[in-house]
């Protein structure tokens, strides 16, 4: 087990426009942590500063104990962290295998390669059908299995998934939501970015409202489903 994820006290800018301010939450182990925030909040701001796409201005990342805020990408991946990027963004002309095989890219050893894999496609029995399927022709539901999929090749500690449900129908929503919990029970910790959050915090245990790039309130998914900021902005 990992010491948590930190983020403390984080702004980001590009030029002069700071997008993150005073930024600080912590992501534990054994947990699905969720961010809530409309378009232009500040997620993706928050997620590109934690795999380092995007150096922060002030403050600190931590995970497992290691200051990563200055670490290039491929270094925040060899300790542990996964991103699966909103959109899904595979490779549409490579097979499904092929696809999954790029999560492994770190790895050098054939064997937990081949084992990574053989989890992969008891996670997902459909991709181990279709494993030489060009991924492209696939459906959006199952694009996303192959990005998640991709995500676990490495076995991460922790996975940040950016938007599962951006423009699928509500049946693959849940079938994602599913997924999900599923990577949980496998023992990776999750940080779950989304604007759906009425399913967001049924899976969640905590979980943080980011708006116009702050914090304005944080607490355990039913503290949130409570709190009356939240239930004004999001429930109506």
């Amino acid at each position: 087990m990992f010491q948590p994820l930190r983020i403390e006290h984080l702004s980001v800018a590009y030029g002069n426009a700071r997008v993150l301010h005073d930024v600080s939450m912590e992501i534990p182990p054994r947990r699905i942590t969720c961010l809530l925030g409309a378009n232009g909040a500040g997620k993706t701001t928050l997620i590109r500063a934690v795999v380092g796409l995007t150096p922060p201005r002030e403050g600190s990342i931590t995970f497992d104990g290691i200051e990563i805020s200055k670490l290039p990408p491929h270094r925040t991946a060899a300790l542990g962290i996964a991103c699966i990027p909103e959109g899904r963004r595979i490779f549409p002309k490579m097979s499904v295998q092929e696809n999954l095989l790029m999560g492994a890219y770190l790895e050098r050893s054939k064997s937990k390669v081949r084992a990574s894999l053989e989890k992969v496609y008891n996670l997902f029995p459909r991709l181990a059908e279709r494993r030489e399927q060009a991924a492209g022709t696939m459906s959006g539901g199952e694009q996303a299995m192959v990005s998640i999929g991709r995500g676990l090749m490495h076995e991460p500690r922790l996975m940040i998934v950016d938007e599962p449900s951006l423009g699928l129908s509500p049946a693959l929503v849940n079938d994602n939501f599913r997924i999900i919990r599923a990577v949980l029970e496998a023992g990776t910790a999750v940080f779950l970015v989304e604007q759906n959050v009425r399913q967001t915090l049924a899976v969640s245990s905590y979980g943080y409202v980011l708006a116009q790039g702050r914090v304005t309130a944080c607490g355990t998914a039913d503290e949130l489903k409570n709190d009356p900021q939240v239930q004004k902005a999001y429930f109506g």
